[in-house]
């Protein structure tokens, strides 16, 4: 018998039956409500202006809500940005920040009877409004507490099902179970603390990881039959990348070029007759140049300009990029909570590093010389783009460089690492389930230490000495208003239904066989 062509090969697997629904649900599914809870989880237990400018984009989503798409271009907030006209009960001072023995205490909570709409400056008023459009609706209802809570879930309900959607292309789309733990090492607790805020970052980073996930069983798995679901993923994934934040185009170019950059010349001739790839082309294209155009007119690029010091040229600050920098790159991309000010002890960071080294060196070992130019490729694009571009500009805005800002690219390390295990058989499947489970039990706690050490600096403050850090995240002279216990146990349970994830993905004999059904019948 003879097999049908890719097309019509893709159109079966697009209108799969019954085993095809079953894994949707069971992975779509699993994945979203995991990593909403532990989102979620974030979002209960922060204060106001919690994560990176966090009052900037709150200021900026509710601008939006209220009609302000584009405000005009003034030196608003540190020489940048825009004014917005929002309620005043929803703008207060920071007056911990950077202080990582401090608690929130001293702050004033959001909310009161202060209705007024007062003019505010804020350093994200030039931004795309498309991401605010979709998270500041709440709080321009209610300009308190309830209002940006809800904001804040709406924001990790949105990268969750970006999340959701890579995690079902892993499972579902390829046979190679191993590539769950390159999903569970991607997202990294800088993540989840960005997804429970108000902050593009976020949903960025998950539209990276979505549009990586989609391309692996699209470009490098030949067995694979082209999907519609998949283009349609990509279209959205490389859409939102290329919209939210002014680097976007940047980066959605640099993950296509690594995914087709050789690619198989059959599988592009497949794509080339695959009808369904040329409108992802085509979306993406018009979301590209929308973004950029939208960069371009509004300034959104423009930055912050500081006080530096005299003679530095580009040279030198590459040298102190790469010198003094870069260590500080490789623990943000792991996640350095609150204000950058939130360090957990170094044995945290070393951890997640064996969880990403289990799967990059293999990888890269075992690998051929394609698959070892994109992991290679995966890691140095985004340190290189971030690099140059804090050298040219560090004689006007300083060093404005932070590891999360590469993570929208970086996440595809640890996610085609992973696939290049499972295509080269360096582990059967007895082991790499084994591996799965493994980094799942490291990883999955990591998340809720990460979250429950930054609770402690919001809620009591942080030690000089051990002696004098406190260990106890339900203590503290403030807590969150939905309560301690409620946030911390709210990311237990997705941390829960995470490693319910990762065990049913990989094993269990009527996983595997709805699994291979699912995949044969596209």
């Amino acid at each position: 018998m003879t097999s049908p062509p890719p097309a019509a090969a893709s159109r079966a697997g697009d209108s799969s039956g019954r085993p095809g629904r079953l894994l949707f649900r069971r992975t779509w599914w699993t994945a979203f409500i995991g990593f909403f809870l532990v989102c979620a989880g974030w979002a209960l237990a922060s204060p106001y202006d919690a994560s990176p400018d966090e009052r900037e984009h709150i200021v900026r989503a509710v601008g939006v809500a209220r009609g302000e798409f584009a405000p005009k271009p003034e030196a608003a907030g540190g020489g940048t940005g825009a004014f917005q006209h929002v309620p005043a009960s929803i703008v207060r001072d920071n007056c911990w920040w950077f202080d990582p023995t401090k608690s929130v205490a001293c702050a004033k909570a959001p909310g009161g009877e202060d209705q007024q709409i007062e003019r505010v400056g804020t350093r994200a008023g030039r931004y795309n409004p498309v991401y605010y459009a979709l998270v500041g609706w709440p709080m321009a209802l209610w300009p308190n507490w309830l209002g940006l809570t809800l904001a804040r879930l709406v924001s990790a309900a949105l990268v969750s099902a970006l999340l959701a959607s890579a995690a079902h292309s892993l499972v579902a789309w390829t046979r190679h179970r191993i590539a769950a733990a390159g999903l569970l090492v991607a997202v990294t607790p800088i993540t989840a603390h960005l997804a429970g805020s108000i902050n593009p970052n976020g949903i960025e980073i998950a539209a990276g990881v979505a549009l990586v996930a989609a391309l692996i069983p699209t470009m490098l798995d030949p067995e694979q039959p082209l999907r519609r679901a998949a283009m349609v993923q990509i279209a959205i994934a490389g859409s939102v990348l290329m919209t939210v934040r002014a680097l976007g185009p940047l980066w959605c170019a640099a993950v296509l070029g690594i995914m087709l950059i050789p690619a198989k010349r059959e599988r592009v001739k497949e794509l080339l007759r695959f009808r369904p790839a040329w409108w992802a082309a085509g979306t993406l294209f018009a979301a590209g140049a929308a973004g950029a155009l939208w960069t371009v007119v509004m300034k959104a690029s423009e930055m912050m300009p500081v006080q530096v010091p005299p003679g530095i040229t580009v040279p030198k600050a590459i040298r102190h990029e790469v010198i003094v920098r870069w260590p500080d790159y490789f623990t943000e991309v792991i996640g350095v909570p609150s204000w950058l000010d939130t360090h957990l002890p170094g044995t945290a960071y070393y951890l997640w590093y064996l969880a990403i080294g289990c799967l990059v060196l293999p990888a890269l070992a075992f690998g051929a010389w394609s698959d070892r130019w994109r992991v290679l490729a995966f890691f140095l694009a985004p340190f290189a783009v971030i690099t140059l571009s804090d050298a040219i500009a560090a004689h006007k805005v300083g060093f404005a460089g932070q590891g999360r800002y590469m993570l929208p690219v970086a996440v595809g390390v640890p996610l085609v690492a992973a696939f290049v295990l499972g295509r080269r058989d360096v582990l059967d499947g007895a082991r790499s389930a084994s591996l799965v489970r493994m980094i799942a039990l490291l990883v999955l706690p990591l998340q809720l230490a990460f979250l429950g050490y930054t609770m402690i600096r919001w809620q009591a403050g942080l030690g000089t000495s051990v002696d004098y850090t406190p260990l106890n995240p339900l203590a503290g002279t403030w807590h969150p208003p939905a309560g301690s216990a409620t946030a911390l146990l709210t990311a237990v349970a997705g941390c829960v239904v995470l490693g319910y994830w990762a065990w049913t993905s990989t094993g269990g004999r009527a996983g595997r066989q709805e699994r291979a059904a699912a995949v044969s019948a596209s």
